[in-house]
């Protein structure tokens, strides 16, 4: 069997400091906020080389409180891509807010060059989603936002150690735009053992309302509430967790990016499909090691995988436009997102990944194609 992602693995690298790292937890008594929270958020800032962290509930709750505390009018328009997790749009409709959608290029991020075309005089906001762990051409997203007054608003829940030069200075995805989105769902790169999400910004009153918002509005005094906010916090447990993890995530990253160039090459010479596009090593953590077929067959080929016992997935079978959800928000059909939703395939991608099991991934697909 080669597992998608095999997170028991994970845990039994480092089981000795997980397991004292909840003890630690369970006998401090404090479960909510305290001390192993700020550690986090401490940690977190430091591995980012960003001002400050707010850990919160989940990615999606992220985006929508930090979409909040830029207090948008109802309704303003906020630009996203059209090839990402339905929870990015789905923060900026429950912040109340427009969502506008912006077909993906090549590397299956926002098309940076579809970006102006698409900004009405409504328009207050990018999401650039640094999809597959791959960043965003930031750069290019930076001078639009610049041109027309937009903030931008990092989604990063796939993304946690990408980086790229912006003006010279190598940052990372998070600490580029006016704020980061992060998701620790269990599957991410770096992920908790249940949900969790943070806010990263270099803006410290910017961060306080979205901290406030996170805890019910709440300001200083504990029962005095500025804004109708919500529960979103990031407990103890996860923070500690997160914490211990911080510092094996890089190596993890390092062996995704290894293994990457491992598939690149058993895969190169298969010319029933596109590999992911190349960028500096920096560029991409690999969340995803996402294939374009260039015949409709991405589902043949995963039922065909299953039955050599390799597990893969499709990411996202369905374009946002396309959804039951969406049905009447009147969502630009995109081309691209359209199109390749029923060309794509995420083949096995982690650090628990062998090379022999690159190799056996890597024949079964040429065997299908053979077959086919």
């Amino acid at each position: 069997m080669v597992k998608f992602l095999d997170l028991q693995a994970q845990y039994k690298s480092i089981q000795s400091e997980i397991n004292q790292g909840i003890l630690e937890v369970l006998q401090s008594g404090e479960f909510v906020g305290g001390k192993f929270l700020q550690e986090f958020e401490e940690d977190f800032s430091r591995a980012l080389n960003t001002s400050y962290t707010l850990g919160v509930a989940n990615g999606t709750e992220a985006i929508e409180i930090a979409l909040r505390a830029f207090d948008f009018e109802p309704q303003s328009e906020i630009i996203l891509p059209a090839n990402t997790f339905f929870g990015t749009l789905e923060a900026v409709c429950n912040a109340g807010l427009k969502p506008v959608l912006v077909d993906c290029d090549e590397t299956y991020c926002i098309n940076p060059n579809l970006i102006a075309s698409a900004i009405t005089p409504n328009t207050k906001a990018i999401i650039p989603v640094h999809l597959y762990g791959r960043i965003c051409d930031m750069p290019k997203i930076l001078e639009i936002a610049q041109k027309y007054q937009l903030k931008v608003i990092e989604d990063c829940a796939q993304s946690f150690g990408a980086q790229m030069p912006i003006n010279q200075i190598n940052k990372q995805a998070g600490s580029i735009g006016d704020c980061g989105c992060f998701s620790f769902y269990p599957g991410k790169n770096l992920g908790a053992y249940g949900d969790g999400g943070a806010i990263t910004s270099s803006d410290w009153d910017f961060l306080q309302k979205c901290q406030s918002i996170a805890n019910h509005g709440r300001s200083k005094d504990k029962y005095n509430h500025q804004y109708i906010g919500k529960n979103s916090r990031l407990d103890s447990l996860q923070a500690k967790i997160l914490s211990i993890k911080l510092k094996y995530i890089h190596q993890w990253n390092e062996k995704r990016k290894d293994n990457a160039q491992s598939y690149n090459k058993a895969l190169k010479d298969i010319s029933s499909i596109i590999l992911p596009p190349n960028a500096p090593r920096d560029y991409n953590v690999w969340h995803l090691y996402v294939i374009r077929l260039k015949e409709h067959k991405a589902k043949a080929l995963l039922e065909y995988l299953a039955k050599q016992k390799i597990e893969c997935g499709i990411h996202y079978p369905i374009n946002l436009a396309s959804l039951q959800a969406t049905q009447k928000l009147n969502l630009t059909i995109c081309p691209n997102a359209s199109m390749w939703e029923n060309h794509i395939l995420s083949l096995p991608m982690g650090e628990h990944l062998t090379q022999e099991d690159i190799k056996k991934v890597s024949e079964a697909i040429k065997e299908f194609f053979t077959l086919s």
